[in-house]
């Protein structure tokens, strides 16, 4: 099966091939990066040359985990690996597209947390307007419900036995079973509550579901609003196997 034009993205970025890339787009190249915001033609040569020279003196490699396609677009995940002031890296990436009738790419937007590599945390305002009535379906839906209200036994009920979340900032990161899960919900919703979320588009092709969004609150805490995403792959009993989220939201209780 040929790989759709969003895979290609990152690889084509790691070798630095303009001109392969701007071949995965049916028209002049648009693309949102979570530091440079949106990078439109003029801008798109320089961006390419500086993001391999970048990618290169770090030895970067990708990783391809999977893609959710739908007739209006698909979202690549990907794990970049890299090596950062002589430490391995493992960054999760999603890239969410929206397709042209001749199944090219019409603009991207690119999801990954800065914290592996400059060590901060950086707000990233809305991409995308957000839509009041947008439809979750099923355990998508009641995830989000539950995630809203700080629900921690509610939102654990929604995974498989054996699912599991995987958090932005490293792709080890993961909470797997219902005890890791607990923990990690209830350290998620200690302050004061569950997140604020408003929703901007929904790609669901069945067995995958690919949300982007943008968090508004942490508990008690209101947060300069930023874009985010996740994609949630489903179990045959219909709970949820796998959440695994791209953002670069800081914790309240962290800050100092």
């Amino acid at each position: 099966m040929t790989a759709h034009p969003v895979a290609r993205y990152v690889p084509l970025l790691i070798e630095g091939d303009e001109a392969g890339l701007r071949d995965l787009f049916q028209g002049p190249p648009r693309v949102n990066d979570p530091h440079l915001g949106w990078i439109e033609d003029a801008r798109f040569d320089q961006f390419v040359e500086n993001s391999h020279q970048g990618l290169r003196e770090r030895s970067a490699t990708v990783e391809h985990l999977s893609t959710t396609a739908t007739g209006a677009g698909a979202t690549e995940e990907c794990v970049l690996r890299l090596v950062r002031y002589g430490h391995a890296v493992s960054l999760p990436v999603a890239i969410a597209s929206d397709t042209s009738p001749d199944a090219r790419l019409a603009s991207i937007r690119i999801y990954h947390s800065i914290w592996p590599l400059a060590g901060f945390h950086l707000v990233r305002g809305p991409i995308l307007p957000a839509v009041a009535d947008i439809f979750l379906p099923d355990v998508i839906g009641r995830y989000h419900e539950c995630l809203a209200r700080g629900d921690v036994a509610g939102i654990v009920q929604q995974f498989a036995p054996s699912g599991g979340l995987r958090e932005a900032g490293d792709a080890a990161e993961v909470h797997r079973g219902a005890s890791e899960l607990s923990r990690f919900f209830t350290v998620l919703f200690a302050n004061g509550g569950g997140l604020g979320v408003e929703h901007c588009t929904i790609a669901d092709e069945g067995a995958s579901c690919a949300l982007e969004y943008v968090i508004t609150a942490w508990g008690r805490s209101s947060l300069p609003h930023q874009a985010a995403a996740a994609v949630y792959e489903r179990a045959d009993t219909g709970l949820l196997a796998e959440v695994r989220m791209y953002d670069d939201i800081e914790n309240p209780l962290h800050r100092n």
